[in-house]
Parts: structure tokens; C-alpha cells; sequence
């Protein structure tokens, strides 16, 4: 598969859906996305992805028509796909991965995708410590459930996703009416307490899906040796220990993979990045909201290294 297939979900798995659902009589399937650093032209994204020939003449650009929702943790409305909000079957397709600052990514993660365009990054700075963004989240997810969730485990990601961790095969499918319940079934096969990951306690809390008591259906099996995210700590305790030995964990570049194409300065929220003439990031002003790191097709910006040990020095 191409190394794109590594990020997304596969091409595959859309053209069944969308086969299926013209198989049972849908009048109209539309298929779309509004990927972060993207204003309007999502179809020349999808297009290098795969996914507008996975679409079957039925992907759409999302951003073209929006409307203005308020969303209550930020107090400030932001750009919703009117499409989205019209659906009258609403289907999310996630896959399976990791995320430095989420933990996962998975189907109530994969809704942030509601927002129009480069708007994302104005929400980022409006929401930017882990449990306002999670609000936030919570948030898109209740505006429009999902009917249905499909998560492509086909093969998943470890690490520091959700761009550039570490992938591998695990030939699993995913499925559920309720999007928080198929997030938690996930992370527990990474070994992940879901209670532990706030966006999904946080919609657990407000009765948007379930967490605990979830029923499975077919095989299910911790994956061995999974390997989380280097900003991941297990406990609340763990959390404020953390960071108390290593600071705020800010990204840094490897200028060795930097085009200086000044991707990451542009959708930067809290405009805490320069180029001079790489990149350089102003600490003072970062949130270590990962932007630069989701989004930067090199993968130049990264995690420090050597936070995992540190951290492991601590609980050793």
C-alpha cells in the first residue's frame, strides 16, 4: 500500500461503504472530509489519497457550504459542514491510531473534521489545554452522533501519531452505532484505561455514548506491545509528575527533513512559529497542540527524544 494509506483510512474501506450503501437504495451518498491546513480544495487532497476514485463519483467538498454553530466550551461559533448537519445517515470513518495530544484518534476525534477548513486552527487556541479541547470535542460530537461508525484497524498506528508514528498490520474492522463505545473497545486492544483519555470520559459524562459495560462481538485481544504515545501518562498523578520533571514538551524540528515550506507557521493557532530561515518555534507562546507535528508532510517536526525515558526513570 502506498505510504499514504498509512495516515488515513484506506481507500478500500470507503469504496465498500460506498457500494454498499447504493446496494440498499441511498439516493444520495456523499463522501468528504475537511482536512486541517486545507481552505477549500479538499478534493485535491482526497484525490492524491485515493479516496476521490474510492468515492465512486460521490465525494464533495465539505467546506463549500457551511453554517455557523455555537460551540459551548469556547463560547464562539465556528464553521460547520452544512452537509453534515443535513445527513439523514451520517456514517464516520476513523481509523485506528494514536495522538500525541489526544492519546487517540478514533471516531469522536475523527469529528473535529465537522469544521470547516483552516477554522481548526482557531479552535486549537481557543481550547488549548487537553481537557478544554476535549470539551470541545464533545462538543462536534453531540451536535451530529454518528449513525454509524466504521474503524479501519486494517492496520493501525503506534506511537507519536497521528501522522508519523509507527504502523502495523493488525487486519481488523471496527464497528458500532455508538462512536464513543468503538473508541473505548480501541483503547483497551492498545492497552489504554479509556477513562484515562479525556475527550472520550468527557462525552462519557455528558451520556453522548459508553466507556464501560461494553458489549463485543467477535475476537478481541489487548495488542501486544503497543506502543503509546511519548506524551501519554496513565494517571492524573503520573500527569502532574511528569510534567513537573520534564517542563511543557514543546516539538522540535529536524531541519535535515524541513523544506522550509512554511506549512507549519501558517496553521500554527497560536502563530508561535517563524521562519528564519527554518522554522523556530517561540515557547512562550506555544500551546503543544502538535499542529506543526500532525501536520507537516516530512515529518520534520517531532517529540523530543528521550521524554519516554525520563518518564520511565521517574516510575522505575
Amino acid at each position: 500500500a502506498s505510504d499514504v494509506y498509512k495516515r488515513q483510512t484506506h481507500p478500500a474501506v470507503v469504496s465498500a461503504l460506498v457500494m454498499e450503501c447504493l446496494r440498499r437504495g441511498a439516493a444520495r451518498v456523499m463522501v468528504g472530509d475537511n482536512p486541517g491546513g486545507v481552505e477549500k480544495d479538499s478534493r485535491a487532497t482526497a484525490h492524491k489519497a485515493g479516496l476521490v476514485e474510492a468515492s465512486h463519483g460521490c465525494f464533495v467538498r465539505l467546506s463549500e457550504r457551511v453554517t455557523e454553530i455555537l460551540l459551548p466550551s469556547v463560547g464562539a461559533k465556528a464553521p460547520i459542514s452544512s452537509a453534515i448537519l443535513e445527513a439523514d445517515f451520517l456514517i464516520d470513518v476513523p481509523v485506528m491510531k494514536t495522538h500525541v495530544f489526544t492519546t487517540i484518534t478514533g471516531a469522536v476525534k475523527n469529528l473535529y473534521g465537522y469544521v470547516a477548513g483552516t477554522a481548526k486552527a482557531r479552535l486549537h487556541l481557543a481550547a488549548p489545554t487537553r481537557r478544554q479541547f476535549a470539551s470541545l470535542l464533545a462538543d462536534l460530537y453531540a451536535l451530529r452522533p454518528p449513525d454509524l461508525v466504521v474503524m479501519d484497524a486494517l492496520r493501525v498506528m503506534e506511537g507519536n501519531g497521528p501522522t508519523h508514528g509507527q504502523v502495523r498490520p493488525l487486519g481488523k474492522i471496527l464497528a458500532g452505532k455508538d462512536g464513543v463505545a468503538v473508541d473505548a473497545v480501541a483503547c483497551r486492544m492498545m492497552g489504554v484505561d479509556p477513562s484515562r483519555v479525556h475527550h472520550l470520559a468527557e462525552a462519557a459524562s455528558r451520556g453522548l455514548g459508553k466507556i464501560d459495560g461494553v458489549e463485543v462481538e467477535g475476537s478481541f485481544s489487548v495488542i501486544p506491545d503497543f506502543r503509546l504515545p511519548t506524551t501519554f501518562a496513565a494517571s492524573p498523578q503520573e500527569q502532574v509528575m511528569l510534567l513537573q520533571a520534564i517542563g511543557r514538551v514543546h516539538p522540535v524540528l529536524r531541519e535535515e527533513l524541513c523544506l522550509q515550506c512554511g506549512d507549519c507557521a501558517l496553521n500554527c493557532p497560536a502563530q508561535a512559529i517563524s521562519l528564519d530561515p527554518y522554522p523556530v518555534v517561540n515557547v512562550e507562546r506555544c500551546i503543544t497542540c502538535y499542529c506543526c507535528v500532525e501536520l507537516c508532510p516530512e515529518g520534520a517536526w517531532e517529540i523530543p527524544s528521550g521524554i519516554q525515558e525520563k518518564f520511565d526513570r521517574i516510575f522505575r
